[in-house]
């Protein structure tokens, strides 16, 4: 079970790494790889930066797939929260052809939030099954020593 300090700093530490890959993205040809880092492998660094730092102590499968989905939603709504905007400001002043669709996304306002909420779901399930691969590895070399 994950009591509430834990999550406080499962959604920090997937906030603030979500929000450094949001940074990423503005050099246009990374957009690819920032996008697949926070889709995918978001879970698997939490897990084991926690472990690392032995705030959890053992990775457990039931542990992982909630730790997966709630570092995959944060995580991207922190990539969200950056890259968006920055894109938006950097679309008006300097017209890069690569963000002209987030300038088509902010003038639509009503289909951002909605575009960001199940992004965030997406990530969140997708982090759920690394999690989950995570936490089962580290399990299977853990007991076959």
């Amino acid at each position: 079970m994950i009591d509430k300090s834990l999550l406080k700093v499962i959604c920090v530490f997937s906030f603030i790494l979500g929000a450094i890959l949001g940074v990423i993205p503005l050099i246009p040809m990374f957009i690819w790889i920032a996008f697949t880092l926070v889709m995918l492998f978001v879970a698997p660094f939490i897990l084991i930066y926690l472990k690392k730092l032995n705030i959890i102590q053992k990775i457990e499968m039931e542990q992982s797939l909630a730790i997966g989905a709630i570092s995959g939603a944060s995580a991207f709504l922190g990539f969200a929260c950056v890259y968006l905007p920055i894109a938006f400001i950097l679309q008006l002043i300097f017209k890069i052809q690569s963000f002209l669709w987030i300038k088509v996304l902010f003038f639509n306002f009503g289909f951002v939030i909605p575009m960001v909420i199940l992004t965030s779901l997406l990530c969140a399930l997708l982090n759920t099954f690394s999690g989950f691969l995570t936490a089962y590895f580290y399990q299977y070399f853990t007991h076959k020593k």
